[in-house]
């Protein structure tokens, strides 16, 4: 924590918390009107304290932090808000490694399910579901989809 910048936090603070805060604030008369669905994406970089990662991982609390002030704002106006934490092998993740090889090994291992996972087969389904119908009284939810690391009490 100590080695990061100001620069790296506040990249991460602005493209990341404050981005979803004003795309939320902007769609808040949409999802009124329609009785919307909002689906953030988090990550257990947050959920589990990840060696390197602090401004990463605090982005991603903020968001969690802001996902359910909304769920509890919106509610009444039956706009449920929940959080996504996936795992998922990106061009992302990728460069990470290579930019933070010491953070990317302490904190990259493969999940219990013996893959990373698949963004539209294991993420996008996910967000479907949640997003329809059969899911409009969940608010204020955090779902960890990692492959088993995302385990906790």
């Amino acid at each position: 924590m100590t080695d990061h910048t100001t620069e790296q936090f506040d990249l991460a603070v602005h493209s990341g918390l404050y981005a979803c805060f004003y795309y939320m604030k902007a769609a808040y008369p949409y999802l009124k009107k329609t009785r919307g669905s909002v689906i953030n994406f988090a990550s257990g970089a947050g959920l589990f304290g990840n060696f390197g990662q602090c401004a990463y991982a605090a982005a991603k609390e903020g968001i969690r932090g802001l996902s359910r002030v909304a769920a509890t704002e919106w509610g009444k106006d039956g706009i449920n808000v929940n959080v996504i934490c996936p795992l998922v092998w990106t061009s992302q993740l990728e460069s990470f490694g290579e930019a933070y090889p010491e953070a990317f090994k302490a904190n990259a291992h493969m999940p219990p399910m013996g893959h990373y996972g698949d963004v539209v087969k294991d993420i996008g389904r996910v967000c479907l579901q949640i997003a329809g119908q059969d899911f409009t009284y969940m608010t204020g939810e955090t779902i960890t989809l990692e492959g088993g690391l995302g385990l906790r009490p």
